[in-house]
């Protein structure tokens, strides 16, 4: 039987796994959420600033383009920095 130590280790190892994992998708739709704002009909996905869809193994997810622009432009990405480097249609070849 799991005495009292064990049961709460488990437990803050999940919530620590949890947290660790919502972090970064909180971010992204964040970033989603201020492109749909700058234009609100387009239908931004992961692969419009990212070389890949999904993030590698290690969580590596390499900007493209577009997104190396983002970074350039501003040090946190708004809907005035998405507006000034413009859609992610202008940056597909």
């Amino acid at each position: 039987m799991i005495n009292t130590n064990s049961k709460i280790f488990y437990f803050l190892l999940a919530a620590v796994l949890v947290l660790g994992f919502s972090i970064p998708a909180q971010a992204n739709m964040k970033i989603v959420k201020a492109y749909k704002e700058a234009y609100p009909d387009e239908k931004p996905k992961c692969i419009g600033c990212h070389v890949d869809a999904m993030p590698k193994k290690d969580g590596a997810h390499d900007p493209n383009d577009y997104g190396k622009a983002l970074k350039a432009a501003a040090a946190e990405v708004t809907v005035d920095s998405i507006k000034k480097v413009g859609k992610i249609e202008d940056f597909k070849k």
